[in-house]
């Protein structure tokens, strides 16, 4: 669980800072419309990998819904992360 854990959180985290607003948050450069988008694709394929990890288990109606869980308490992390950020 602790792999799936820092697969969704490394997705949203590539995920967020695919989007110049956040990238300028922290200080990071501009990057080419193509970086983006690589960026985006790789947050998106780690969450599919994460969702393949899920789909490999026994338990599948429990080990969803631990997913959903994970992701939804990942995306808290994060967003409460950037609003932190954004007030400082």
């Amino acid at each position: 669980m602790i792999v799936l854990w820092l697969l969704c959180l490394a997705s949203f985290s590539l995920l967020s800072l695919a989007m110049p607003r956040y990238r300028r948050l922290f200080g990071l450069r501009h990057l080419s419309q193509r970086s983006e988008r690589g960026w985006r694709l790789s947050g998106f394929a780690l969450l599919l990998l994460s969702f393949l990890l899920v789909l490999q288990r026994q338990q599948l109606a429990e080990d969803l819904v631990t997913w959903f869980g994970i992701l939804t308490m990942t995306a808290l992390l994060i967003a409460s992360v950037l609003a932190y950020r954004q007030r400082r």
